[in-house]
């Protein structure tokens, strides 16, 4: 904005000298006009305020760089919160596997020993009712083998007549029949008692493994739960911003712009002051006009010492 001054400044006394040259050639008796000529950028660089410019681009040239690598360290780590989820959910998924085979492996551990401790216990039931079957079987064949043998015999060795090898063939199967009955009978009755007799091991053995299905899913929740906030944790930890720096770098940018304004206020304020000095000179020097940065050949009185020395009074 100050060079935007400094422009319109040049070119209207540029103008005006012009104008005073058009008027030489037209009438070269007439006595030339007094002009002044002012080194603007030599007389703001010997300001007595020039130095806190100086320092205010230097302090402005720090903070925006500052806040710059605060935005990159924002936009990088936004970059890399963005692959977040899918880390977490690719760590989460191995993790939710895992405790998935280890409740397995525990249960099927489980289900072997409980097994184990009921085969223990049938075969022990199995050999009471074993004995009681035998105890039964001998005393059905005592009662029901002498008659079928005896019957076997009279077939095999008497002569009979048609009829009575009938009527002794159908005695024969009466015997069997009965007793093939009376043993599948009891078989039955026993296993009704195998069914019986294990019936309250194996309530107790549901009981025992739901109970531990519950206890091992409890043990590798808690366990899982704390496995996925670590790796949340980890994560965050890994891919957080450095410190408060969102909030850094709305503070840096915000400082970086007022240090711009004041630094633009003082420029200003510097110009304004060299042109009033440069005003004053050119009233106390009897000067018609005054010309800055001067790139033509135009004579005229250099008060840029003169300027200077006004403003460091």
């Amino acid at each position: 904005m100050s060079n935007y001054k400094f422009l319109i400044m040049i070119l209207a006394l540029m103008m005006l000298v012009a104008g005073c040259s058009t008027k030489k050639v037209q009438d070269a008796k007439e006595p030339q006009p007094l002009v002044g000529i002012v080194d603007m950028k030599k007389a703001v660089q010997s300001h007595p305020k020039y130095k806190e410019v100086l320092a205010l681009e230097q302090e402005v040239r720090s903070i925006s760089a500052q806040a710059q690598a605060q935005q990159a360290a924002m936009a990088q780590s936004a970059q890399k919160t963005l692959s977040l989820p899918e880390t977490s959910q690719g760590d989460l998924a191995e993790l939710n596997k895992a405790f998935q085979q280890e409740f397995t492996e525990k249960m099927s551990l489980k289900e072997q020993e409980i097994n184990t401790r009921l085969a223990a216990k049938e075969n022990s039931i199995h050999q009471t009712l074993s004995d009681e079957f035998k105890v039964y079987t001998d005393e059905i064949d005592k009662e029901y083998q002498p008659q079928i043998f005896n019957l076997q015999l009279k077939l095999k060795t008497v002569q009979l007549t048609k009829e009575e090898a009938a009527s002794l063939q159908e005695q024969l199967e009466t015997l069997q029949t009965q007793r093939a009955e009376k043993i599948a009978e009891k078989q039955k009755q026993l296993n009704v008692q195998m069914t019986e007799k294990m019936a309250p091991d194996k309530a107790a053995a549901q009981q025992e493994l739901e109970a531990y299905s519950k206890q091992v899913n409890q043990e590798i929740s808690q366990k899982a739960a704390a496995k996925q906030e670590e790796i949340v944790k980890r994560n965050m930890q890994t891919f957080s911003l450095p410190g408060n720096t969102a909030q850094e770098s709305g503070n840096g940018q915000q400082q970086a712009m007022m240090k711009q304004q004041e630094l633009k206020a003082l420029q200003d304020w510097i110009i304004q002051d060299v042109n009033d000095k440069t005003g004053k000179v050119a009233i106390e020097s009897g000067l018609e006009a005054v010309l800055t940065n001067v790139t033509v050949n135009v004579s005229g009185v250099d008060i840029t010492a003169a300027v200077i020395a006004e403003c460091n009074k």
